[in-house]
């Protein structure tokens, strides 16, 4: 085996970065979507057996939601415009909330019925998988230029569903559903991460406005992103939605009220380059941690879950675009069908299910996952992207 990555983490850091200036050229070539070419050449070094101390990475939850995500979420809701998301609020909470929870239902009914795996370990899987993925989905959109209105549907259900997967996961895992418990820990973790948020938001605007140093104050929102992060975790409500109030507010108060115009570029820029290497780093990581031995073997098993998860998407999407139709959101039909397909999965379903207890299904769950989550991002993710790019929405 060569490896390239054990010298140190900067190495590591540098083959990352040419990995993806690699993978930015072929996109262009080859006219495939950036994250496949990332993903095919994380699996190529995988197969090759040259991944070295880059494949050592943990592809757990604490790497991809504390340390991938946050900056990918942070950077979408700084793009958000607020006038925007108050008129797809009503979908995106629906879809965050009820869509999860009808999603896992189904799939994992689906998967109960069609494999004959026991109801405890299809539901746990569904309950992996529903959650979009933000890594995915804000990475196809960006390359796609889809409608502003459309993607911040999209973006905004991505980064919060994590609330919903937080309730459901344990229960998920244990069985053990308490209806008040569980209303009072979502509303907990949900509400909470937007106070967390707010206050967090509020005291670094005060602290902006003491600051005229354009690169002083772009650093510090790095302060401000993983510290709200870590508070709201300590606090046991969600990170990811108080990253996700950060950026919002970053991005249609703060950077309008207390910074100026050359703060602004400076910070707009820092930022894209970071999720730039956040989306890099996760996507060729995937490809590194596949099993092909896994995938394989569990290939039957593996398609099946991707068909069950599609079907539950579709009957998760039409109902409550339906009924938030009724209450003024009204979404155009080539848009339903766009959120319908758009549910993609990716390093934090993979995340989710490396972190299940050891049971005789765990190894069952954790190859269905991965397998689901390269077929979504290289057949789903490209289908998506060619519909969103030829399509007059």
């Amino acid at each position: 085996m060569v490896d390239f990555f054990a010298v140190s983490p900067l190495t590591a850091a540098f083959f990352v970065i040419i990995f993806a200036f690699v993978a930015a050229i072929l996109s262009e070539k080859l006219k495939a979507s950036y994250s496949t070419v990332l993903i095919v050449i994380g699996l190529v070094l995988s197969a090759l057996r040259v991944s070295g101390g880059l494949a050592n990475f943990s592809l757990d939850r604490t790497v991809i939601l504390g340390l991938i995500v946050p900056p990918l979420i942070f950077e979408a809701a700084m793009r958000t415009r607020y006038e925007v998301f108050k008129t797809v609020r009503k979908t995106v909470v629906a879809l965050a909330i009820f869509g999860v929870v009808i999603s896992a239902l189904i799939s994992g009914a689906v998967l109960h019925v069609a494999l004959g795996l026991p109801l405890a370990v299809a539901l746990a899987f569904g309950v992996i998988v529903s959650p979009t993925d933000p890594v995915s989905v804000v990475n196809v959109l960006k390359r796609a230029e889809a409608p502003e209105r459309l993607t911040t549907v999209l973006e905004s259900e991505a980064y919060f569903n994590d609330a919903t997967a937080v309730i459901l996961y344990p229960i998920a895992v244990s069985l053990s559903f308490s209806p008040l418990q569980s209303i009072s820990l979502f509303a907990y973790t949900l509400g909470g991460g937007v106070l967390v948020g707010l206050v967090v938001s509020g005291l670094a605007e005060l602290l902006y406005r003491q600051v005229t140093e354009p690169l002083a104050e772009t650093t510090f929102t790095i302060v401000v992103m993983f510290g709200s992060y870590l508070l709201a975790e300590s606090l046991g409500v969600s990170g990811l939605v108080t990253v996700a109030i950060v950026g919002l507010y970053m991005g249609n108060r703060t950077m309008r009220t207390a910074m100026s115009e050359e703060t602004r570029i400076t910070m707009t820029k820092f930022w894209e380059v970071v999720a730039f290497m956040a989306t890099s780093f996760a996507f060729l990581l995937l490809g590194l941690k596949a099993d092909f031995g896994l995938l394989i073997t569990f290939a039957p098993f593996i398609l099946a879950a991707f068909a069950a998860i599609l079907v539950a998407r579709i009957f998760s999407v039409y109902p409550i675009t339906l009924f938030t139709a009724l209450l003024g959101e009204r979404m155009e039909r080539s848009w339903t069908k766009v959120l319908a397909f758009a549910g993609l999965r990716g390093a934090v379903s993979v995340a989710l299910a490396l972190s299940l207890p050891e049971s005789s299904f765990k190894g069952t769950i954790v190859a269905m996952t991965f397998g689901v989550a390269l077929l979504s991002l290289i057949v789903q993710g490209e289908i998506l992207q060619g519909y969103l790019k030829r399509v007059t929405l």
